[in-house]
């Protein structure tokens, strides 16, 4: 993908105002959004669209975002946010275990979270595609 491609984000979340917060947010520095309002849904929207980055919360209907974030990353090297209100360590470390590269609490900083996408795509421009 060149440089220059607009980069495509999804952001898999049951919450109405949050996703239209990041939504906007993320619109405005330039990426691409898809949505995805359960975890069946963002499983499927991460196979149809090959998002560039997900934004994941783990409390969701159908499918946790734990669940979610441990089935897509046996299919996929794409970087991984969970964004969630459970923020103690084993929560943490759980998110980390099922193949997350960060962990964002709820609440949280609107610009730290888009600048921690921003580093996690320029890695993964960095990183050697993975052997199939």
């Amino acid at each position: 993908m060149p440089d220059n491609a607009v980069k495509k984000i999804l952001i898999a979340d049951d919450e109405p105002t949050l996703v239209s917060t990041l939504q906007y947010n993320l619109e405005r520095e330039g990426y691409s959004v898809v949505i995805a309002t359960d975890g069946e849904a963002a499983v499927a929207a991460a196979r149809e669209r090959h998002p560039d980055l997900i934004v994941l919360d783990i409390m969701m209907p159908r499918l946790n975002g734990l669940e979610v974030c441990r089935i897509l990353r046996r299919e996929m090297h794409v970087p991984i946010v969970i964004l969630s209100a459970r923020g103690d360590e084993r929560d943490r470390a759980a998110g980390v275990e099922a193949g997350a590269d960060d962990y964002v609490t709820k609440p949280f900083s609107m610009g730290e979270l888009i600048a921690r996408i921003g580093v996690l795509l320029l890695r993964s421009e960095c990183l050697p595609p993975p052997d199939k």
